[in-house]
């Protein structure tokens, strides 16, 4: 019997040690972690240097400083990783950097630093062509513009963006075609810009040594002019009506009335549809449950292709029902 009972004693043992292996939380051993080894440089160009180690053994392992030199400094603390590589992004092409390493566990213990290593991430290959181009021709409160976005290159060391634009399709973009730069990710042109015009767009990525992506592909959009808000007048009062009045933009285009209880936000009813009337009065059927004694503000605007922001957005005018 005795010997049952230590077999169970020792299991319990056994199966409890496994459980604390498992635990992420270790106990403070007071011994500071083996130095890292076999730190290398896996990647070094165009202002990026990455650097990789052999994972460290002990089972109360935290993470890693990087500590980083330039030859104008000495060694100082960059960032703390859990992985067993980082990439350092953002430098100068033209300097060289010296990296160590040291391991951390979970008491905050440190071990000493690596072996260094060092690499010079000099400019090799252009960005990538930029993907994403949108565009969205504006006409929005007296102010006509063609507002552009796209995605961000991955890159770390694109500086700029070139905008190209041009009347004609298919266009190749060059110097006499640059129509602005852009540090960001959107680019509002407002050069010249025609109404009813079409006007087409690529965009390129420019890195810090002046190497150019490929052109984007090419989006184009044309501005549309502002409908007119026949009936009702602004500031009038009415009975009950059933349509309202609008004269319509200088080609075929999709519409939409918007009505609001109040100056600033909140659709109280509003209405898509397209038309193919140019430039002449159509009527649109208002069928809402409305109040007496009500004020509402109302609106038209227009878009074009497939965009879902507004190509013109006409004035603002107010009539109450009484």
């Amino acid at each position: 019997m005795r010997f049952n009972w230590l077999n169970i004693f020792l299991i319990v043992i056994i199966f409890n040690g496994c459980e604390r292996k498992v635990n992420p939380v270790q106990p403070n051993d007071g011994v500071p972690p083996a130095v890292p080894t076999q730190l290398t440089v896996y990647y070094s160009q165009d202002g990026a240097v990455g650097i990789e180690w052999k994972p460290n053994s002990e089972p109360d392992l935290n993470g890693y400083n990087i500590y980083r030199k330039t030859n104008s400094s000495s060694f100082s603390f960059l960032a703390f990783t859990k992985n067993f590589y980082y990439a350092n992004d953002s430098l100068s092409y033209n300097d060289t950097y010296y990296y160590k390493i040291s391991a951390i566990d979970d008491g905050g213990l440190e071990s000493q630093l690596s072996t260094e290593v060092s690499a010079t991430p000099v400019n090799k290959n252009p960005p990538k062509k930029p993907t994403g181009l949108l565009i969205n021709a504006r006409n929005w409160e007296g102010k006509i513009s063609v507002h552009l976005e796209w995605n961000k290159n991955q890159e770390s060391d694109v500086a700029e963006y070139k905008v190209y634009r041009d009347t004609v399709q298919n266009f190749t973009p060059d110097s006499t075609k640059i129509v602005g730069h852009s540090s960001n990710i959107e680019y509002s042109d407002t050069t010249n810009v025609k109404l009813y015009k079409d006007y087409y767009y690529r965009i390129k990525a420019i890195d810090k040594g002046g190497l150019q992506s490929p052109q984007s592909d090419e989006v184009s959009d044309q501005v549309y002019g502002m409908p007119e808000l026949i009936f009702p007048a602004n500031d009038s009062y009415h009975k009950y009506f059933s349509d309202f009045k609008i004269k319509t933009i200088g080609k075929p285009a999709s519409y939409q009335v918007i009505v609001q209880d109040n100056k600033f936000f909140g659709d109280f009813w509003s209405k898509k549809f397209t038309s193919s009337v140019i430039s002449d009065t159509i009527s649109v059927s208002f069928d809402p449950v409305y109040l007496s004694n009500a004020t509402y503000y109302w609106r038209v605007v227009t878009y074009s292709g497939n965009n879902d922001s507004p190509n013109s957005i006409s004035e603002q005018y107010h009539f109450t029902i009484n």
